[in-house]
């Protein structure tokens, strides 16, 4: 039994570790997440950006060129995402799923830096599906894909915070 207790214990702590590795560089703000990333150019962040997006299965349906649209000098760019097999699942849990899909991801240039914002889909869940348990679990695993994408595009250009020991 107490064996067994350790294993589990091990497991938890590693799979902690492993899950936070990058979480470092994630920030949340009135309904979204962001990083910030103070070095690099906004052409090879939003190319490693959008690399990201396409290692976890996801698809960018469009592109708006916000910068064009608005006249803005800084480049400024929000991705449109969605994941068939997600779609599907969605669809069957939630019908209206149209109405909150797709995701959407931007990235922009403020001052010297660049910063990429993804809305937190769980609150669009609490307006959409309040109650709705297996809906909002489906969302969690959206939200914890999103976050990825985003550590992982920063961890391209910064290194952790954290220090292994030793």
């Amino acid at each position: 039994m107490f064996l067994k207790v350790v294993f589990i214990f091990i497991l938890v702590m590693f799979s902690f570790s492993s899950s936070t590795a990058y979480e470092d560089f994630v920030q949340y703000e009135k309904g979204y997440y962001f990083v910030v990333i103070k070095k690099g150019s906004f052409n090879a962040v939003n190319s490693k950006l959008k690399e990201e997006i396409q290692n976890h299965g996801w698809d960018i349906i469009h592109t708006i060129n916000v910068d064009k649209t608005a006249k803005i000098k800084t480049p400024y760019k929000t991705h449109l995402l969605c994941k068939a097999d997600y779609l599907k699942k969605g669809v069957n849990i939630f019908k209206p799923i149209g109405v909150i899909i797709p995701c959407k991801m931007a990235v922009y240039v403020e001052g010297n830096k660049i910063k990429i914002l993804v809305e937190d889909v769980m609150e669009l869940g609490k307006i959409y599906a309040p109650n709705n348990k297996k809906f909002n679990s489906f969302l969690l695993k959206v939200k914890d894909e999103m976050i990825d994408i985003l550590n992982r595009t920063a961890g391209r250009f910064m290194s952790s915070k954290y220090t292994p020991y030793e």
